[in-house]
This record gives structure tokens, C-alpha cells and sequence, in this order.
């Protein structure tokens, strides 16, 4: 049901029906389903829905699966929505981990898709003024360079 949702064979009612009624009463701890929500409101343009969902995704899902959840969402903001909102919830995230070095490669790549150098650049100094071994910064200035 999960792969139909996404290829938009269902509308509007029926994607809620089978996402309330079967996927997330069976699948509550399931990061993937909720993710998959989130993408579904997304490319329906149902930015608002797919706010809400976050938090409700955060309530049921256990907290080793929260980082990644809120990264899904964000990038989906990025792409889909609004690339502020998703900059701000990257940004609460790696105050909170910041030497989470995957999030800070997702969140650099999205900010570099938009074409905002100057964005990229002040990113990448915050990266580079991190205290890290010289082997995991060796990917940051390389992208730095270029």
C-alpha cells in the first residue's frame, strides 16, 4: 500500500483512509511508514498536514528514531516546501548533535542544491570550526575548495 501512495494512485480521502485505518495503527514504530506519509502530503501540496504529521510521528515513534525522522521531514521542506523551515529544523537538530557529521553532509548538500553560496559558505566555516579528526574533515575541504 505504501508504494501506491507514492506513485499517486490515491486521492486525497482515500490516501488518509489507508494511512489512518491500516499503515499507522499496525505500523506505529515504523519510521518508514511515516516518512512515507509525510512524502505522500508533500507531493499533494498539503505542506500544513504534513507539519502536524511531524509531531505526531515524534510521539509514537522511540527516540533513536527521532533524528532521522525529523531529517526526512526537513529535507522534504527543503524540496517541497519551504527551504527556511527546513534550514531551521536542521539547525535545531545539530545544536543538539553536532558532531552528527551525516547531518551536517545532508543539511550541506540541500543548501547547495538551492544555489545560495553564500549560505553554503558560512555553513561550511561552521563546519570547518568544528574540533574533528583531520581524516572526517578531509570531505569538508574538499567541498569547501570547490
Amino acid at each position: 500500500a505504501v508504494v501506491s501512495t507514492q506513485s499517486g494512485h490515491y486521492g486525497r480521502e482515500e490516501l488518509d483512509d489507508v494511512y489512518s485505518s491500516v499503515l499507522l495503527k499496525k505500523h506505529k514504530k515504523s519510521r518508514k511508514v511515516w516518512c512515507n506519509y509525510c512524502t505522500s502530503l508533500a507531493s499533494q501540496s498539503r505542506l500544513p498536514e504534513m507539519r502536524e504529521l511531524l509531531t505526531k510521528a515524534l510521539k509514537s515513534l522511540p527516540k533513536d528514531k527521532h533524528i532521522r525522522t525529523i531529517c526526512h521531514f526537513a529535507q522534504t521542506e527543503y524540496k517541497q516546501g519551504d527551504p527556511n523551515r527546513g534550514s531551521t529544523m536542521f539547525e535545531n537538530v545539530l545544536t543538539t548533535y553536532p558532531h552528527r557529521l551525516d547531518l551536517w553532509a545532508v543539511y550541506l548538500d540541500k543548501t547547495i542544491s538551492l544555489n545560495d553560496k553564500e549560505q553554503s559558505r558560512l555553513l561550511l566555516d561552521r563546519m570547518i570550526g568544528l574540533k574533528l579528526p583531520m581524516k572526517k574533515m578531509k570531505f569538508f575541504f574538499k567541498r569547501y575548495i570547490d
